[in-house]
């Protein structure tokens, strides 16, 4: 199978209902949020991943949580403390032999699977010594799990020497796909509602006829009258109109400032959902200006992004793949995670001075 076809899914499957440990609404049993009354009758809609990509805080979330994570190298150490780097580093570390894949885009696929789903599988080949000696992630599609067993069977679209052991990737809580479906379905609601007022906008000039002789006008003499307004206009900021009409400007701007209200309080609880910070995804603290969330520096933002967010995807894959079966027993896996830690603003070692850049919130 192509690994345009491994990444896009392939066919689809009927899936068997997820192990414990994972979100009860993974693979087929994805929550469905159907959008209703809202600027009158919007079409229904079935929130599932392509759908929730569609939300922009939504996928710049993911692509910021594969960014950090996709840049760690995931490396074997000898358990005990302080811990050893093992000379003699397993295959998968730096590699991956599925055609078209890479140990780099292997990562970035396990992430989004953390992310929308809470759980992940990894297709495993083995070494001669039965451990793992190169893995690759499975798309939640072509997986599935025996009710009664929790066995994991891997489908038969994947290469037989990469499912030779399946490894669960737990992320210890639901995806975003339950956890923030609410918050999901309500960015949809509101994009799906201004498509409409863009698509029908309200009157900017509403042209108020008082004499009731003119109430059974018909539509050709109305538009003429639209028409001779637009054209008195055209030429001139002054217009003209008859005594029986009354010129009311309404403007728009109302109607705009109701809808970035809504989406700056939905980006929020997403921000909240994806463990972002608020301004990562253009939200701003609910309560006028004076509230919105500045940092002083960009690694302050890097920082709080890994520390509240993408840590969670690292730990849970470094956990993972620090089972015995994977790298054997008294040994684990360790990522550095260095790069994203800002020192305090001031240092509690005299020698180092106190040059650290802060970090703080300014409200």
């Amino acid at each position: 199978m192509g690994v345009f076809s491994f990444l896009t899914g392939g066919v689809r499957l009927t899936q068997s209902a997820a192990p414990m440990l994972a979100s009860p609404y993974s693979g087929d049993h994805l929550a469905q949020a159907i959008v209703g009354d809202y600027f009158g009758q919007l079409p229904g809609e079935l929130i599932d991943r392509p759908i929730a990509r569609r939300v922009p805080e939504v996928r710049r979330a993911l692509a910021a949580h594969q960014a950090l994570v996709t840049k760690l190298r995931f490396e074997k150490y000898a358990a005990g403390t302080p811990a050893a780097r093992a000379e003699n580093q397993p295959y998968w570390v730096s590699s991956c032999d599925y055609p078209g894949m890479s140990r780099w885009l292997a990562v970035k696929q396990l992430v989004e699977e953390l992310y929308f789903e809470g759980f992940g599988v990894l297709g495993c080949r083995l070494d001669t010594e039965g451990l793992v000696y190169d893995w690759i992630t499975i798309p939640r599609n072509l997986w599935s799990i025996d009710h009664e067993t929790q066995a994991i069977t891997i489908d038969k679209a994947v290469p037989a020497e990469f499912r030779m052991r399946a490894v669960v990737v737990p992320l210890g809580s639901s995806g975003i796909l339950t956890d923030g479906i609410d918050s999901i379905r309500q960015a949809r609601k509101i994009e799906i509602a201004r498509q409409a007022r863009l698509d029908s906008p309200p009157a900017a000039t509403e042209l108020h006829v008082n004499d009731s002789s003119y109430d059974g006008m018909e539509l050709d003499e109305t538009r003429a009258l639209i028409q001779n307004y637009k054209e008195g206009r055209k030429n001139s900021s002054i217009s003209v109109t008859p005594s029986y009409i009354d010129v009311i400007e309404r403007g728009i701007s109302g109607s705009l400032d109701l809808f970035e209200e809504a989406k700056n309080s939905v980006r929020i609880d997403l921000a909240m959902h994806a463990g972002v910070p608020l301004n990562f995804v253009g939200a701003s603290k609910e309560g006028g200006g004076s509230g919105n969330v500045q940092y002083q520096n960009v690694n302050g933002e890097t920082s709080e992004l890994w520390m509240f967010g993408s840590s969670e995807y690292a730990v849970a894959i470094a956990a993972a793949l620090s089972a015995d079966v994977v790298v054997g027993e008294g040994a684990e896996v360790r990522a550095d995670a260095s790069a994203f830690v800002v020192p305090a603003p001031l240092s509690i070692d005299p020698e180092a001075g106190d040059s650290a850049t802060s970090t703080e919130v300014s409200e």
